[in-house]
Parts: C-alpha cells; structure tokens; sequence
C-alpha cells in the first residue's frame, strides 16, 4: 500500500501538467485526408484558426459530418502539450483528444 501512495504521488504532477483545451465551433470545412490524419477525415471550426482538426476515431468523423449539416457546434479537445499550444496557435492537422457535438 506504501508503494502504490508513493507511486501516485510521483505521478500528481504529471498528470496535473497535461491538460486538453477546447477549440471549440461550428465546423466549417471537412475533407476526407486519410494520409494525414490515420484514415480519418479532417475539419475545421471556427475556433481552430483555420488549422485542421484531425478526429479521433471514425465515430468521431460522424460526429463532424452530423455537426456540419446539422449547424451545430462542437467541444474540440486537444492535447495543450503541457501549455505549448493553444486555439489560436494550432498546428496543420492537429489529433483531436475526444469531440463532443453541443445540442
């Protein structure tokens, strides 16, 4: 039991540090980009700057295409690399973390 407390106190700030933040919009754009985005489409919002987003996962693909027809906008979490990124400051096919569809 000591062991595991010293082992989760060792990892606090790690995992304090890593931190996702939310680019989030309406989906402007998407493009079906596999290369760059492991098979996956990419798009855009209007919080991304004009950077592609690539999605997660191929749920996450119809997550986007559903917002884009649908209006709605999307929480698009994305690793801040321990505060090195940010919304405005994205790089070109950026790995979205998890994406959420607002009603």
């Amino acid at each position: 039991m000591k062991k595991l407390f010293i082992a989760l106190l060792t990892l606090l700030p790690v995992l304090a540090s890593a931190q996702d933040i939310n680019c989030k919009g309406t989906v402007t754009w998407v493009m079906d980009y596999p290369s760059q985005c492991n098979g996956n489409t990419a798009f855009k919002t209007s919080g991304s700057n004009g950077k592609w987003i690539c999605p997660p996962s191929d749920k996450g693909n119809a997550i986007a295409l559903a917002a884009l027809a649908a209006g709605k906008s999307l929480d698009v979490y994305i690793d801040s690399q321990n505060g090195a990124i940010n919304c405005s400051a994205l790089p070109h096919y950026v790995q979205a973390r998890y994406i959420i569809i607002n009603p």
